[in-house]
Formats: structure tokens, sequence, C-alpha cells
């Protein structure tokens, strides 16, 4: 059960923030902080990760229910037999991608607002898809996927 609060919270952070710039923001403009490093926006990419297949709507919300679906069903258990590097990975992964998937289905596309202008503009859901699966290859390479008992 412990595996499923990482998750749940990404996903309410991450509705809560794109609610909050649905709400602040107007579409098309930005606030600049950290004295202009960072500009907060409201974008809809209805394509995936950094823009790519805008048009591919459909195929998107099917492979995001797959990945995330396989990884709850695959996880049952996984307190017991994977590392804690493997639970954060994998609870970074499915908080995030069931964040944005909730855009998709809800609206069509998902709102991005983090705009760092040397990157495409982003949100806490990606973030955390981006983080979670850099951890998994980091424990799946380093050799040791299973924690203490699996060496």
């Amino acid at each position: 059960m412990q595996s499923f609060f990482l998750p749940v919270a990404i996903v309410i952070v991450d509705q809560i923030t794109k609610l909050l710039v649905e709400k602040t923001i107007p579409s098309g403009t930005g606030i600049s902080i950290l004295g202009g490093l960072v500009q907060i926006s409201r974008v809809y990419n209805p394509g995936s990760a950094l823009g790519i297949l805008p048009t591919a709507r459909v195929p998107i919300i099917v492979s995001c229910l797959i990945v995330v679906t396989w990884i709850i069903v695959a996880g049952k258990g996984i307190d017991k037999w994977f590392s804690e590097s493997i639970r954060l990975g994998a609870g970074l992964v499915v908080g995030g991608a069931a964040g944005n998937l909730i855009d998709r289905v809800r609206l069509g596309s998902v709102i991005d607002f983090i705009d760092l202008r040397i990157w495409p503009v982003f949100n806490v859901a990606d973030m955390a898809v981006c983080v979670g699966a850099a951890i998994l290859v980091y424990s799946l390479v380093t050799g040791n996927p299973g924690g203490r008992n699996n060496k």
C-alpha cells in the first residue's frame, strides 16, 4: 500500500498546479519569475513528450493506460521484492503518467507551464516521469534492482 502514496501525491500536486495555471494565466501569456530565468505560461500540448506526435491522441492515451496498468500489476508486491530506488522510480513514473493522462482525457491535451526558455515547456508530471525513469535506469545499470535480497 505504501507504493501507492507517491503516485497519488504526484497526481494531486500535478493537477493542483495545472488548475492554478488554468485559473490565473491567460493562454499565450506568461509571468517571469526568478529574475526572468523561468517563465510560468499556459501551453496546451496535444502531443507526447516535447510536442512529438501532436495528432496521436488516442494512441498516446492507450499507451499511457497500458504502461500505468503494467507497472501497477507488475508492482503488486513491489514493497517486498524491489529496492527502494526501484519503488521510487516506478512511483514517480506512474504518478506522472497518470497526471498527464488525466489531462489528455479531460482536455484532449496536456497543460504545460514551466518554461526555462532553453527547453520545451513542461509540467510537474513530466518532471516526475523523467526523474523516475532516470532512477529506474540508474538502478538497473548499477545492477541491484532487487535490493539487498537480490545480490
